[in-house]
């Protein structure tokens, strides 16, 4: 049994350098963000386009993510938005 239900819902559809925007992607995660809190009792954290930097990503992963989540919490991680393979 968990502790917590925690989830990390990412969405990006503006991007920069060139790349093409999204139509659906930020949509997307706040529907899974809201359906998360409402029915499934999820503590949800958003982070939507231009909040949506690696920097403030690296920063959760490595302190925010350490400082909350315990061995008996469920942590989701969902990412929508345009992927790239690098060295691949």
């Amino acid at each position: 049994m968990f502790s917590r239900n925690l989830a990390l819902i990412i969405g990006i559809n503006n991007y920069t350098k060139g790349i093409s925007p999204l139509n659906t992607a930020v949509n997307d995660a706040k529907k899974l963000a809201e359906i998360l809190r409402t029915k499934h009792d999820y503590e949800v954290w958003e982070c939507l386009d231009e909040v949506a930097t690696l920097s403030k990503f690296n920063k959760f992963l490595s302190h925010t993510l350490p400082e909350l989540v315990t061995e008996n919490d469920r942590l989701l991680f969902y990412f929508a938005g345009h992927g790239v393979a690098l060295n691949g």
